[in-house]
């Protein structure tokens, strides 16, 4: 193996090395928010992304992999919080533990030079395996999208939204994590919360969704709207997706909105996100009825 070697690129320094005739990244050093590993350095592919890499890079938030890349070492980009996007060939990869552990950003796992729809769902089912859905045994990028592909990620998302909501505060607290979470309300709630986030990236990404889990995740979502006991769905959407109108239509769609909530919600939404709740009024027009001809013209 050759001495370690440096290369400056946009966005900071590669380190790596030469193994024969490939090569190696063995540390990152990253000032900016966009990275792209180069396919090649000194003439030679750029095939392995060596553990530990780009452990706790906290600038970074979208990083494009080599085209040849052959192997993720362990943890290669572990607690990289603000990491969002991650663009890779769609190619059998070698991939090691806990590559994106920790990442609570990241949203997308994409092929490269592939920007059809298909496989943006797929970038974006893909992005919640390592950390929403912890099933390393679907983090398979080449499969991703794929119709069997597809079937294992909703057993599996069946599965998490089965789990009783309370599984797993006892073990906390076992294990001296109470501080993390201070009681059994806030850490059901969280729970019930990130199973709503869970139901609505399917029905957004809804490539190969059968009609029985779309009523499945729709009869959830609806039944963690405003005005129920708990209001997972309208909190997901409210505070995390404020202006995503793709957001408020599976709200819509999945039946969160209703005759009895529908004043509550504007009331809280204020002018907060104008565009969104003229979406609302224009929705409850259209499909619940009229609404006030001064409320669809005024959005305060």
């Amino acid at each position: 193996m050759n001495k370690e070697k440096q290369l400056e690129i946009k966005g900071g320094i590669l380190c790596y090395q030469r193994v024969k005739d490939e090569i190696y990244i063995t540390q990152g050093r990253i000032t900016d928010g966009q990275v792209t590993v180069p396919d090649q350095i000194e003439g030679l592919p750029v095939t392995k992304i060596e553990k530990k890499a780009f452990l706790s890079s906290k600038q970074l938030k979208e990083i494009f992999l080599p085209r040849g890349l052959k192997s993720i070492g362990d943890w290669a980009f572990a607690y990289c919080s603000q990491l969002k996007s991650v663009w890779l060939p769609k190619r059998n990869l070698s991939i090691g533990r806990g590559v994106f552990k920790e990442c609570g950003q990241l949203t997308f796992i994409c092929h490269l030079d592939d920007e059809s729809l298909k496989a943006k769902q797929a970038g974006r089912l893909l992005g919640a395996v390592p950390n929403k859905l912890e099933a390393d045994y679907l983090f398979v990028p080449e499969e991703a999208g794929e119709e069997v592909w597809l079937f294992r990620f909703d057993e599996k998302l069946k599965e998490f939204l089965a789990v009783p909501d309370e599984e797993g505060y006892t073990k906390m607290v076992y294990c001296g994590e109470e501080d993390i979470v201070a009681n059994m309300d806030l850490y059901l709630a969280e729970r019930r919360r990130a199973k709503a986030r869970l139901c609505f990236l399917r029905l957004i990404n809804d490539a190969g969704l059968s009609d029985k889990l779309r009523e499945d995740l729709s009869f959830y979502l609806a039944s963690h709207t405003k005005g129920c006991d708990s209001e997972a769905a309208w909190e997901v959407v409210f505070y995390e997706h404020g202006n995503e109108q793709e957001y408020y239509e599976a709200f819509t769609g999945a039946g969160c909105l209703t005759e009895e909530n529908y004043d509550s919600i504007l009331a809280q939404m204020k002018d907060q996100y104008p565009e969104m709740k003229g979406f609302l009024m224009r929705y409850k027009s259209q499909n619940m009825g009229e609404s006030d001809l001064f409320d669809l013209l005024s959005l305060d």
